[in-house]
């Protein structure tokens, strides 16, 4: 019973090493605003800042060009005239926020996360 017992651990360990590997995990900043990206089937993202955590529901929408940002419920938005970008939650409660941010900085925002999202 005990080989048994051993080896469904083993394959089970082997099960959740291989799910893992599949998963895509990073962190990105823009200002305050720190972003924790997760794939696996469905994108998850999780905003934090100093007064605030965010998880959104996964979801499949994940666009990306330079004047826009949007997952799911979260969307990032660039005024290239003003420098600011806005963030904006579309929940019940919803979360409206801005950051001023140069060009340069955006870019290698954009960057980023066109190299985590594979494109």
């Amino acid at each position: 019973m005990s080989e048994r017992k051993s080896y469904l651990q083993m394959m089970s360990e082997g099960f959740r090493m291989m799910k893992q590997a599949k998963e895509v995990e990073q962190t990105v900043t823009l200002r305050q605003w720190t972003f924790s990206f997760r794939h696996d089937k469905e994108w998850t993202v999780i905003l934090r800042t100093d007064r605030l955590k965010w998880v959104g529901r996964p979801a499949n929408e994940f666009s990306i060009d330079l004047a826009q940002v949007r997952l799911g419920d979260l969307s990032l938005q660039r005024h290239v005239e003003s420098n600011e970008v806005r963030l904006k939650i579309e929940e019940e409660w919803g979360i409206e926020s801005k950051v001023v941010c140069d060009d340069e900085e955006w870019g290698r925002f954009v960057e980023t996360l066109k190299q985590l999202k594979g494109e």
